[in-house]
């Protein structure tokens, strides 16, 4: 509302008319009823790039090499395209208006996907050539979320908030849940474990999902994305363990049709090799149970908590403690607090570790084990993502 009242007044200042803007496109859903002289050939008035060049921003954008207009946010809803990051503002009020992507669909409304192009799973190992097609890209715009306050809200977490962790991902698997994280269009990270036993029919991807039953108890201001998935991809070095963590416990979904990225759609950030972490404050959210006891197996509705990350030799110290003997490896890493009163727990496996490196949102950790949850010095157990970061990237790029 704040943003819609500062360009009502900018408006008054340039001497346009926001008003006349919107009142300029009739809508049928579906279809627009455009009036020669003001669309061009995008469908978008030319009423609204005259407000982006007003205020300095590039009339033109590059997605995947391809050219779409900068223009208002209200405008590229307006005629049914996906507004993006790429015209240097916050892409609520002026984003790259991508007109040519098919529409993403809801919660609950999707296509049944015919087996031929459901491909069975695979463990890989990429190794690209420079002769290799592109077919994704790690999207430049990650890690941006709607409310850059890190808050300290799951076990000890709080509730969050519509499009505070657009990456944040809910996967339904049968009668079971795990959660994921968005990494680029088309591919959601999880834990390996979450998925390795499913079939792929089985899997249900939820995007921009806050509350898993829509009590009503939170606001929701746009419905989730509903995605199957086409492909699931283990890590090459995963390793299924029953007695300690499992080894390299990473694997990527790629969805049968692509994300339509919005401010509460969007993905992480990947780290660069050499991040350094302990001591560091990260966040992690899910729809696990938000207490220790047995009865309680889960929440409805996403919370987040902050946890530090800790030493290997501290976790494996805390550990002895509680005469646990762990066996942590260089693809792990360990965050929680001393007391156990913040944690991921049961049904958070798969979710995101993040924490803020050079003012984006960058992705450190896949929630993957722990000997039981809430529990004082028994922090919870992650895949560490900065030693598996080059083999996303690889498969995001070249597929698998």
């Amino acid at each position: 509302m704040r943003t819609f009242v500062l360009m009502l007044l900018c408006g008054s200042v340039y001497g346009f008319s926001l008003w006349k803007l919107i009142t300029k496109y009739t809508w049928v859903r579906g279809n627009r009823l455009s009036q020669d002289s003001f669309h061009n050939e995008n469908g978008l008035g030319n009423t609204g790039r005259v407000f982006v060049t007003l205020f300095g921003y590039p009339s033109k954008c590059q997605r995947r090499g391809v050219s779409h207009a900068c223009t208002l946010s209200f405008a590229c809803w307006m005629v049914g395209g996906s507004s993006q990051p790429g015209c240097g503002a916050n892409p609520w009020v002026v984003a790259c208006c991508v007109t040519s992507r098919g529409k993403f669909e809801e919660k609950n409304n999707f296509k049944n996907v015919p087996d031929n192009e459901i491909e069975t799973p695979s463990y890989v190992n990429v190794f690209p050539s420079e002769l290799q097609r592109r077919i994704d890209e790690v999207d430049e715009e990650c890690g941006i979320s709607s409310d850059r306050i890190l808050m300290k809200r799951i076990i000890g977490g709080n509730k969050a908030r519509f499009g505070q962790y657009p990456w944040q991902v809910y996967i339904k698997i049968g009668s079971y849940q795990c959660g994921g994280v968005l990494v680029s269009h088309r591919y959601v990270a999880t834990a390996a474990h979450c998925i390795i036993s499913a079939k792929l029919k089985d899997i249900l991807v939820y995007l921009g999902e806050l509350d898993t039953q829509d009590t009503g108890e939170v606001s929701e201001l746009a419905p989730a994305e509903l995605h199957r998935v086409k492909k699931k991809i283990v890590h090459p070095k995963f390793q299924y363990r029953t007695t300690q963590p499992d080894r390299y416990d990473l694997a990527l979904l790629e969805l049968v049709t692509e994300a339509g990225y919005a401010y509460y759609i969007s993905p992480i950030c990947l780290p660069n090799p050499g991040i350094f972490l302990s001591g560091r404050s990260g966040v992690v959210a899910g729809w696990g149970k938000t207490l220790p006891s047995n009865e309680l197996m889960g929440t409805n509705i996403l919370r987040s908590a902050s946890v530090p990350i800790l030493e290997t030799e501290e976790c494996i110290a805390w550990h002895k403690i509680k005469q646990i003997s762990v066996e942590l490896h260089e693809d792990m890493l360990c965050a929680g607090l001393e007391n156990g009163k913040r944690d991921a727990c049961l049904g958070d496996s798969g979710g995101p570790l993040i924490l803020l490196e050079n003012g984006r949102w960058t992705l450190v950790g896949i929630t993957s084990a722990g000997f039981g949850c809430g529990e004082h010095h028994q922090p919870g157990i992650y895949h560490r993502i900065s030693l598996t970061a080059g083999w996303i990237r690889s498969v995001i790029k070249y597929g698998a």
